[in-house]
């Protein structure tokens, strides 16, 4: 068996979290933990409690984990990495923002970060993170694909920038959440889409690696991860989103110490 520093599983809540990326492999990723003969993946897919469901309180939140017993229990839910930290945080996000909108969306929204800091000493925390310029386009088609299917009138990407373009940026802007996220959790754990499509037995293998379980278990992988079935990005677009993201990317690679000169390629 070769793994990191083991966890000594609590009695209750999660032993890990998983808080991001959106559109980047979590559930993929989350399907490889659920496998695992040592660890206890949440049955209930983004739970988001620290975000939207807060108001249903701690019990609530630990009785998803109830049947762990002595494996490692977590969960993953990808908005935690980019939530709100406070109201005037959550004015920046949505430029619409007023108060009734945040209680109905974010109702009794604590800091996730802090919540699980203070709660659940020896946490381990992970996300992955993918090329931000992907991610939104995936992101968007998704979006799309949701409206088509309720019959409503979707609405262009260029359109979607120009109207709520803060959120939408501030949701790759990797190097900012990161360093936001490793003052309370240094050890963080950071993995990429890039090596899920390259080697997803390896990086099955590395995730186990990081939450100190036996990574010689080898997961079933027949479950392919989604590449996204939707329109070719225009050299335009690409190239914008690039210049809208490029300091991020150069400074998210200087903190991760990965090459993701790829992640600046237009064409």
């Amino acid at each position: 068996m070769s793994v990191t520093e083991k966890i000594t599983p609590r009695s209750e809540g999660p032993d890990f979290v998983g808080v991001g990326v959106q559109k980047s492999g979590t559930t993929w990723i989350g399907d490889v933990l659920s496998q695992h003969p040592q660890i206890f993946f949440s049955p209930k897919k983004e739970i988001s409690f620290f975000t939207r469901r807060f108001h249903k309180g701690y019990r609530w939140y630990h009785d998803i984990f109830r049947e762990k017993k002595d494996r490692l229990a977590g969960e993953i839910s990808v908005n935690y990495l980019y939530a709100p930290r406070s109201n005037s945080t959550h004015k920046e996000y949505y430029p619409n923002w007023n108060p009734r909108r945040q209680v109905l969306f974010w109702r009794k929204m604590p800091s996730a970060r802090n919540q699980l800091k203070y709660n659940y000493p020896g946490l381990k925390i992970f996300a992955m993170f993918r090329n931000p310029v992907d991610r939104a386009w995936s992101h968007y088609w998704f979006w799309r694909s949701r409206k088509e299917r309720l019959g409503k009138r979707f609405v262009s990407f260029e359109r979607i920038f120009a109207e709520d373009g803060r959120w939408i940026q501030l949701q790759g802007n990797f190097a900012d959440h990161l360093a936001y996220w490793r003052e309370a959790f240094p050890e963080m754990g950071v993995f990429f889409y890039d090596d899920l499509v390259k080697d997803p037995l390896g990086l099955a293998r590395t995730v186990y690696r990081f939450l100190g379980v036996d990574d010689t278990f080898e997961p079933i992988l027949t479950r392919r991860f989604k590449t996204g079935n939707y329109e070719t990005m225009s050299v335009e677009t690409r190239k914008w989103l690039v210049d809208n993201y490029r300091d991020q990317i150069l400074l998210f690679a200087e903190m991760t110490g990965r090459d993701l000169s790829h992640w600046l390629e237009v064409g």
